[in-house]
């Protein structure tokens, strides 16, 4: 097996200028993560600035703290149990190898190289590279993560839920209020737009009456003992 740094010198090893061992982690790290690091460690030993923030394993805190899987741009198909099955596919890619809802690592934000790229960005799947336990404890790579059997599973099923409702909603919103007064008769060269049904009408008028319930209607005529008159705030029209 091989030894980091860290494992070598021991963890009561301290250099020269009284830091211990930093790690910037990643294969290869991100040239950005590196930059930065050096130059706050550089401005706390000119006295300018306080000594950066690392985590129990010597990474900066920073910018190691939040998993690849929160700042994903993939991260919105996930919440809707929508899963990629081969590579190339723009879905979440947790079910072909990804393992990027555990692993600490600021790629998807950042990027590899000029903030363009990064694995996931490109198509690529999460393997681990900036965890201790690379590669050895992500291998087999592009194999499903064991513990994506239960999230993905459960995700899938209340996303199926969540995706209606919100396919419901970006129905009723992709409408103008006139339509709604004139049958939903739609005014567009490019065809007739598909009316909402009677359940998805009947579920809209519900969540209407919760979207205005403190507040008036856009339209509406604001007079005496309205919610105006009462001093609670409503939109100007």
């Amino acid at each position: 097996n091989s030894m980091s740094l860290m494992d070598f010198l021991g963890k009561d090893y301290r250099g020269t200028a009284g830091l211990p061992v930093i790690n910037i982690p990643g294969c290869a790290p991100v040239g950005d993560n590196f930059t930065e690091t050096v130059a706050m460690v550089l401005l706390f030993l000119q006295g300018i600035g306080p000594l950066p923030e690392f985590d129990e394993l010597g990474r900066p805190a920073w910018l190691f703290k939040e998993t690849v899987h929160q700042r994903c741009v993939r991260g919105g198909y996930y919440e809707e149990g929508i899963f990629a099955t081969e590579y190339g596919g723009k879905e979440c890619l947790v079910e072909i190898g990804c393992w990027g809802p555990v692993v600490q690592c600021n790629i998807t934000q950042r990027g590899a190289i000029n903030h363009m790229g990064g694995c996931m960005n490109t198509g690529g799947v999460c393997i681990g590279c900036t965890m201790p336990g690379f590669p050895d404890k992500f291998a087999p790579f592009y194999k499903t993560p064991p513990g994506s059997t239960v999230s993905s599973n459960a995700v899938r099923t209340y996303g199926a839920v969540i995706r209606r409702l919100r396919r419901m909603t970006q129905q009723y919103q992709n409408m103008e209020p006139r339509w709604d007064e004139s049958s939903h008769q739609i005014p567009s060269g490019w065809g007739q737009v598909e009316k909402p049904s009677l359940t998805s009408r009947a579920l809209h008028y519900l969540y209407e009456k919760m979207q205005f319930s403190d507040s008036a209607r856009p339209g509406t005529y604001v007079g005496e003992g309205s919610l105006k008159a009462k001093g609670k705030h409503t939109p100007e029209v």
